[in-house]
């Protein structure tokens, strides 16, 4: 059984300067380190979709989906087009520099 996995050209990325996400035309989260980029993969679907986590936000039915980002931003737009209507998520890894979360001193 050969398995379809998206392409990379189908991903956008969504990241905090201390770890990142791709995220899937479909709305899938299919690879994201947590807290940090060397941390452990928490969704790893780009490997192996049936064993290894991902996590889905999109609605049932779905004819066409675009992606962009917000323009001048990182925030990242998929919008899901339907017989019933339309669709948007959006996501974004916001950064504060005022945040501790690693022990990082200034």
């Amino acid at each position: 059984m050969t398995e379809v996995y998206p392409a990379i050209s189908d991903h956008g990325l969504i990241g905090d300067l201390q770890s990142a996400a791709l995220v899937a035309i479909d709305g899938t989260i299919d690879w994201f380190c947590w807290p940090r980029f060397d941390s452990p993969s928490v969704f790893a679907s780009l490997r192996d979709e049936h064993k290894i986590g991902r996590f889905s936000l999109a609605p049932s039915e779905v004819r066409t989906v675009k992606q962009m980002y917000m323009p001048d931003t990182a925030i990242l737009v998929t919008r899901y087009l339907s017989e019933s209507g339309i669709s948007s998520s959006m996501a974004d890894r916001a950064t504060s520099r005022t945040s501790d979360t690693h022990g990082v001193r200034r």
